[in-house]
């Protein structure tokens, strides 16, 4: 899944493609991707492809942000909003034959291709975004300012959650997925497994720079990407072959030499060094 990294490389590329076009024409080919897949296996939301498409035609995007994991184009009123999840993409260029959703801009041959095998990927309107109910549930920003890591500590520590499921929570901390939570707690020397009160105050700082850390090197090496994960010209990521531990169980600890582990929390698989987190 595109975490904070990807998303946020995605839109640098979009907003430096996409400030002051105006949408010509949108094809939905498949109307889950504006109609949503809920967690019970029903429609997140009853919208008609057609109505979705007009709404979008002849608008002019005004700026494209980032929140959490969720891209949002912006226009002059109103917002579309954009989540990836597990494989989706979003390419700018030539029609692609895989794609789900196809944007159209005026007087611009190249496209914007939604595509996502999975097809757990959505994109919907919000006349207010900060109201969407999907954005007003997140947590704070790990790289702005505004994130004391005090103060955000103190609320993380009175958890009974294992470290790793509390950092994956969006409405505790926003844009962090598996690989770069599993880098972090490398970094700080907490194992996923240990739960949130056991968190002793003086490890908290250096868990947030390290957050930090890993988030502001993954979007510096344009993202992580294994298989599906592309930036919005095509290309891949080039952080895989940076990471310390996420995705080498059974390999030397480059640090300690001891043999990375792997381990479930709570179903989501992750990867440790027993020598050097506690």
């Amino acid at each position: 899944m595109p975490e904070l990294p990807e998303v946020e490389t995605i839109r640098r590329d979009l907003e430096g493609i996409l400030a002051g076009k105006t949408i010509a024409d949108v094809d939905v080919l498949d109307p889950r991707v504006v109609q949503g897949f809920g967690p019970d296996g029903g429609l997140r939301r009853r919208v008609a492809p057609e109505d979705f498409c007009s709404g979008l035609r002849g608008r002019k995007i005004r700026a494209v942000e980032r929140r959490g994991k969720y891209l949002m184009i912006h226009f002059e009123r109103g917002t579309l909003l954009a989540h990836l999840r597990m494989t989706g993409q979003l390419i700018f260029g030539a029609p692609r034959p895989e794609a789900r959703a196809r944007i159209q801009f005026s007087g611009v041959g190249e496209v914007l291709n939604f595509c996502d095998v999975r097809r757990f990927g959505e994109l919907w309107w919000a006349e207010d975004w900060r109201q969407d109910p999907s954005i007003a549930a997140l947590g704070p920003e790990p790289l702005k300012v505004a994130l004391d890591p005090m103060s955000w500590g103190k609320a993380l520590r009175r958890s009974r959650a294992k470290i790793q499921s509390a950092l994956l929570d969006q409405r505790r901390i926003a844009g962090l997925g598996n690989i770069y939570v599993t880098e972090a707690l490398f970094l700080s020397g907490i194992r996923p497994t240990r739960r949130c009160v056991r968190i002793r105050p003086a490890e908290v700082e250096p868990l947030v720079a390290n957050i930090r850390r890993v988030l502001t090197e993954g979007t510096a090496l344009r993202g992580v990407s294994f298989r599906d994960y592309r930036d919005a010209r095509g290309e891949k990521g080039r952080g895989r072959d940076r990471l310390l531990v996420y995705g080498k169980a059974g390999r030397p600890c480059l640090r300690c030499r001891a043999l990375l582990r792997g381990v479930k929390v709570n179903g989501r698989g992750t990867v440790y060094c027993p020598g050097c987190q506690s």
